[in-house]
């Protein structure tokens, strides 16, 4: 990691190329590299990877799958520790993405930077009636990335910083209650997963021009695509129209990142042909607006999942928005026994979490809970504005 601003990008396959090689930096823990991953080995892995310079905090993102076994073995335990200090835990069950931060109070003055995997449940295959390797395997890492995070500074708050309850600033609650509701909407902007937000800012007279307002964005892929600033969505060759399953309208399947969205133009009204050629002129449009809308990062983007959502699974999204600016993420996921609806959390520096007693049903996409929604979203903004010292 030589400049302030570059990714360490390591993959650990012998098939993948990658910025920094592997040797060496598997310290004790680990199997023989395989084509696309390289498996840990007991209990216990180390990393040793090159210092970084630049002081600031640190996100470690590592692409990852378990060693699990129906009816036997659910799911891995990883405790990650940096230079000794234990920065993250998480349960994995299935190949996923995991992200954490590590402050620059554990990398400052060490000459490198350790990274300690524990894996308690780390087993044998053979045990396990998978095969025959008696190796003890936990999981198996196919990619790592680290990187500053360049808008700490930025957004050094600590009504945000996850440790403290946010405390009441009545200015700020003034202010959030005084902005106008359409207004207040135009301060928002979807990331997915579905339509229901788009359909609650249209319910509240508010009609941004959006990419993924309308649009179902699985995570893994929302993710790709931010990675690759989502270079070709809109492509002709990449944009497909088809019938709705009902076959009453158009729906468009950009296949370049597997997004499906609402063209909002019924069977009939447009050609195929015609509605293809509109939208590759229209979404490279909407793709530069939602770069100027990251970089700026004036708005919230709302991340909403079709269920519970797990805020570890969730949390490398709001990573992944804070490269392009000091952006803010509110996630929405279903209230709980210790979350009412109608609610929101600060969970850490641009990272929001907000509650809701239930989502529209599949057959119903307008039957949402309004009132909850413009709760959170009120609540969110006044949090947005206590954190910046009421600057916007």
């Amino acid at each position: 990691m030589s400049g302030a601003d570059t990714d360490l990008i390591v993959n650990f396959g012998t098939r993948g190329t990658s910025a920094v090689g592997i040797d060496g930096m598997l310290v004790a823990g680990w199997s023989t590299p395989e084509a696309d991953e390289t498996w840990t080995v007991g209990r216990e892995s180390v990393l040793m990877l090159p210092a970084p310079t630049r002081p600031a905090s640190y996100v470690l993102v590592l692409n990852l799958r378990p060693l699990v076994a129906e009816g036997k073995l659910a799911a891995q335990r990883l405790r990650v520790s940096a230079n000794g200090s234990e920065v993250s835990s998480f349960r994995i069950d299935r190949r996923t993405l995991r992200t954490c931060v590590i402050p620059w109070s554990v990398i400052a003055g060490a000459p490198a930077l350790r990274l300690t995997l524990l894996l308690p449940d780390a087993a044998r295959p053979a045990e396990l009636g998978l095969n025959q390797d008696h190796r003890q395997l936990g999981i198996a890492l196919s990619r790592l990335r680290l990187y500053p995070d360049l808008y700490e500074a930025w957004q050094d708050d600590t009504a945000l910083s996850g440790d403290e309850p946010v405390s009441i600033d009545m200015a700020s609650v003034t202010a959030a209650e005084q902005v106008p509701l359409a207004d207040l909407m135009l301060k928002f902007e979807s990331l997915g997963q579905n339509c229901e937000f788009g359909l609650v800012q249209r319910q509240c007279q508010a009609e941004p021009l959006s990419l993924l307002r309308f649009s179902s964005t699985p995570l893994p892929r929302l993710l790709d695509a931010l990675d690759a600033r989502f270079a070709g969505m809109g492509a002709p060759e990449a944009t497909n129209v088809v019938l709705s399953s009902n076959g009453r309208e158009y729906m468009v399947n950009d296949s370049r990142f597997g997004f499906v969205y609402h063209a909002w133009v019924n069977a009939g009204e447009m050609s195929p042909e015609e509605l293809q050629r509109r939208e590759a002129r229209r979404i490279p449009f909407l793709v530069r607006k939602l770069l100027e809308d990251l970089e700026a990062g004036e708005k919230i983007f709302v991340f909403k999942g079709m269920g519970a959502v797990a805020e570890e699974e969730v949390f490398p999204l709001a990573m992944a928005i804070r490269r392009y600016g000091p952006n803010t993420l509110l996630v929405i996921t279903l209230s709980d026994a210790a979350h009412r609806g109608g609610t929101v959390e600060a969970r850490s520096p641009g990272f929001m979490i907000g509650y809701i007693d239930r989502f529209a049903p599949g057959d119903d996409a307008q039957d949402f809970l309004l009132g909850q929604w413009v709760r959170i979203c009120r609540d969110a903004w006044r949090l947005r504005l206590a954190a910046r010292g009421m600057r916007r």
